[in-house]
């Protein structure tokens, strides 16, 4: 079975921290993962946070136990990451 989970999340740049980026994920997995578990993560790493879209991917990946694809913009750059 394969399973796709996708959701928005706002996070503050670590080099301009009064700019908040906006990332797409999808989340892939052969397992169930719990949507609440899944809000709960980006609620604990995200928002208010400071951090660099490529280590939240990699975190989210791990954390999750899934295949995890971000894209967003970063200074007119689209930037796409993919984990693992």
């Amino acid at each position: 079975m394969k399973n796709t989970y996708e959701i928005e999340v706002r996070a503050q740049c670590p080099v301009n921290p009064k700019d908040i980026d906006l990332y797409k994920f999808t989340i892939v997995s052969d397992e169930i993962i719990e949507v609440e578990y899944i809000a709960a993560f980006f609620r604990e790493h995200a928002g208010a946070t400071e951090v660099f879209q490529e280590e939240l991917t990699r975190k989210a990946a791990v954390s999750l136990g899934a295949r995890v694809r971000s894209v967003g913009y970063h200074s007119g750059i689209k930037v796409t990451c993919e984990a693992p």
